[in-house]
């Protein structure tokens, strides 16, 4: 069985308008959980999944197709878009690997991606993407 545990795991999400960050990153065998916002206390933890809870995330992913996500999506805007929205996604796991960055725009699964997130850690991000 395929080890269940990241080699390389990096999740950051940016809402400058909202001053809002998200920072996901493994380190050793947890993962370390920084979120900051105006809204609320600045919060810092550490999350150990388990290799369980690891397994039906790399399910998830491989159902969403995050390896295959382009490495940049970019858009500026107008009155499209919310301006100030950055993420940024570095995994490697076995050997798939996602690196991808965007700026006011996702990949089409991206909410799917999110909601991952927090199942894996039972974090809810404040992601606010506009249709």
């Amino acid at each position: 069985m395929k080890e269940s545990y990241p080699d390389q795991f990096m999740v950051s999400y940016e809402n400058k308008k909202k001053s809002y960050l998200f920072n996901l990153k493994w380190e050793d065998t947890h993962l370390v959980l920084k979120e900051l916002s105006d809204d609320q206390p600045d919060m810092q933890e550490n999350i150990t999944p388990t290799a369980s809870e690891w397994l039906d995330f790399w399910h998830r992913m491989d159902e969403i197709g995050i390896w295959d996500w382009y490495g940049e999506y970019i858009m500026t805007c107008s009155d499209a878009c919310m301006e100030g929205d950055e993420w940024e996604i570095h995994i490697l796991y076995g050997d798939v690997r996602i690196e991808s960055y965007g700026a006011n725009s996702y990949p089409s699964t991206f909410r799917e991606f999110v909601k991952s997130l927090e199942e894996l850690t039972g974090v809810v991000i404040e992601f606010i993407q506009e249709d």
